[in-house]
This record gives structure tokens, sequence and C-alpha cells, in this order.
């Protein structure tokens, strides 16, 4: 059996839910045998018009988002190492949003066409894959329920927490710090919230221990109170075995 070693980011994150076979690893690194990068600020995908490729993101962040004709911008999830864009491309004509680098990137494009065939040569895989866009998923579940129910204080926190699981997975975070290369003007449209108002709680999160930022770096003073004060419940990114049911059918296919 092949070992992670220099697979990239996606291997990880797929290998925490399955045990993928030295053949499945071949696949994962033919999809990545082309790299590309996108310098921060661009814009790839664009709202209303076809999607070009589907990118696997080796390094960087990116943000889907959605901007309004009087130039409001909601800023939907981030996309980060390891994370598809576009991963349904080969079934819809056009994008339902837009996707910018908030970073430099580093991405490995791919014909939309090539993940389906993944799915019908290697269906152990595309459950994996699967799983992850399920995850983004539920990720885009929280994002409703925290700007229409939290107040600034827990989105804040809640997506500091959230940030913090989806980099763990990765390997690009420790236990209680990461790279955040967030502007708060970022955080704002994220949030639904004014700058003014995203500086104003950062302050006050700061002031309560529970987290400060240093330079592009967050450190989180007090996780426990954090999770408590934001209602935080990690099931729906947890990165667990498939069920044994969906793993004995697979098995049969």
């Amino acid at each position: 059996m092949k070992t992670e070693q220099a697979h990239g980011v996606l291997l990880r994150k797929l290998s925490a839910v399955i045990r993928l076979s030295n053949a499945e690893i071949d696949c994962i690194e033919a999809m990545q045998r082309r790299e590309k990068c996108i310098a921060a600020g661009s814009e790839f995908v664009h709202d209303g018009e076809a999607y070009e490729q589907t990118y696997i993101v080796k390094d960087g962040w990116a943000i889907r988002f959605k901007t309004l004709s009087d130039g409001r911008r909601q800023v939907l999830n981030f996309v980060l190492p390891g994370d598809f864009v576009g991963l349904f491309s080969a079934l819809f004509d056009v994008a339902d949003h837009s996707v910018a680098a908030l970073t430099d990137l580093v991405v490995h494009p791919m014909e939309p066409t090539v993940l389906v065939g993944m799915f019908g040569s290697f269906p152990r895989l595309g459950a994996a894959v699967a799983w992850s866009a399920g995850r983004d998923e539920a990720i885009l579940a929280e994002q409703v329920v925290r700007i229409g129910r939290r107040s600034a204080y827990e989105r804040t926190g809640h997506l500091i927490v959230e940030l913090l699981h989806r980099l763990w997975l990765v390997g690009e975070a420790d236990q209680r710090s990461f790279e955040l290369p967030l502007t708060q003007e970022v955080l704002a449209d994220t949030l639904g919230l004014s700058i003014v108002h995203v500086n104003r709680t950062l302050r006050r999160l700061r002031e309560n221990g529970l987290l400060r930022v240093a330079g592009d770096r967050v450190i989180i003073g007090d996780l426990d109170r954090l999770v408590r004060m934001t209602e935080f419940s990690p099931h729906y990114l947890e990165a667990q075995p498939l069920p044994r049911a969906t793993t004995t059918a697979l098995s049969a296919v």
C-alpha cells in the first residue's frame, strides 16, 4: 500500500474516510498531474458562465461568492487546500456562483468529464469524493444558520472554530492556531456584518481571552470556552470511516 507522502492534501483528506488502494491513489495522482498558478484576486469561475475546468486546490485559499447588481457581495464559503472547485461542473451548463483566489493559488485543473470516468471506474474513490461534496453542503447549511440566527459575536467565533477543524484535517493548522489570510472586509462579507462591526467583535473576543490575531495568524486562547459560547457542534465536519453498509455495498460493485 502506498503512503500519503508526496501525494498531497486531497489524499490526506479522503484517506480520513476510506482506505485507498494503490490503483485509487494512482487515479488521484493522475487527476493532479497538471498544475496552474492563479494570482490572488483573480476570479476564475464566473457566475452565469460555463465552467472551463474542474480544479483541485493544492495550496492557497479561495472564496465562493455571489455579487448583487450594486456591488454588494456575500461570501458563501471558503475553498481550502484539498477542496474541489466545480466538482459537478460536468452536470451543469453554467456556474451558479463565482470563485476568486483569496491568496495566490496552486491548483490542479482537469476536464470535468475526468470525474465522470472516475466515478464509474473507481466507485470507492467516488464515494469518498461524494463525502467531500456532502461535507461542503453541510458547511453551507451552517453558514445559513450562522448568518440567520447567530449574533455577530457568535458568528465570528463559530467561523473561526470551523476553519480550525477544516484546516486541521489537511495538516494546515495546529491544535489552537492557523494562518488566516482574511481582511476585515472579507470577514464582513462572509458574516453579513459591517467592517466596523467586525473590528468591534474581534476586539471583544480578544478582550475576553477567546482569540487574538497576530499578523496573518489567529490564535485561539480558550477553545473549549469558544466552542461552548458559539454552540459549535463538530458533527458536520467529522471525518469518520464510511458507514459499514456503504463499504459493504461498494465492495460488491
